[in-house]
């Protein structure tokens, strides 16, 4: 049997399952102003890739679809010093604000910003040899390329690697009868990963849904 999670269960989980950083929580409330807020991972999400990334020693992690940062910062906040991310937003608003904070944190010389469109971007990185080269990476972009997305991350992410893919529940609309466009997308990259044989799978309830995908 499976615990269902009703609000006051999940707050209690973030209570005592989360240690969030002040600037994050600080990001994170500043976030919760905006129209898009809900394109933010929850914090409970964010300490789950935070400790991922310790387990692994994760040092490289790339980031497709920045948004106000949160996830970005997590993950420089836990991966050390001497670790490198290379985020690719291309809405320049949303980006002012991260810098905002992950200079707070003192974190902004770790990050290098690819603010263009994401598959032009992941063209480049491929083109400056950046094949085989991040432990891990997180998509969380526009849905219908989705798939797109995780190809790129396959050529990106060294063998033993992990792929960590965002919003594969999309609020359980993926159950719907009568899809919109971008959660069939969804929903058609759901049945691919799980019939990839590159990658070992895991798809976990947490935040939106989220698939880890390990490379082989």
């Amino acid at each position: 049997m499976k615990t269902t999670i009703n609000e006051n269960l999940y707050q209690y989980l973030l209570q005592f399952g989360t240690r969030e950083h002040p600037i994050l929580s600080d990001l994170r409330l500043y976030t919760s102003q905006l129209e898009n807020f809900r394109m933010q991972i929850p914090p409970d999400q964010a300490q789950f890739m935070m400790l991922l990334a310790k387990v692994m020693n994760a040092k490289r992690y790339l980031e497709i679809g920045v948004f106000t940062g949160y996830s970005t910062l997590a993950m420089a906040l836990s991966m050390g010093d001497d670790s490198s991310i290379v985020a690719l937003e291309k809405n320049n608003e949303y980006i002012n604000i991260a810098i905002k904070f992950w200079g707070m944190a003192q974190v902004v010389g770790k990050i290098r910003l690819f603010i263009q469109d994401a598959m032009i971007s992941c063209e480049e990185l491929l083109q400056n040899n950046y094949t085989n080269y991040f432990d891990i990476a997180f998509i969380d972009a526009d849905k219908t390329n989705i798939l797109q997305y995780y190809e790129y991350c396959l050529q990106l992410i060294r063998p033993h690697g992990i792929i960590l893919i965002d919003n594969v529940l999309y609020h359980g609309k993926v159950l719907d009868k009568d899809k919109c466009g971008f959660v069939e997308k969804i929903c058609e990259f759901n049945e691919f990963i799980y019939n990839d044989c590159r990658v070992e799978i895991s798809m976990i309830p947490i935040g939106d849904g989220l698939t880890l995908a390990f490379k082989k």
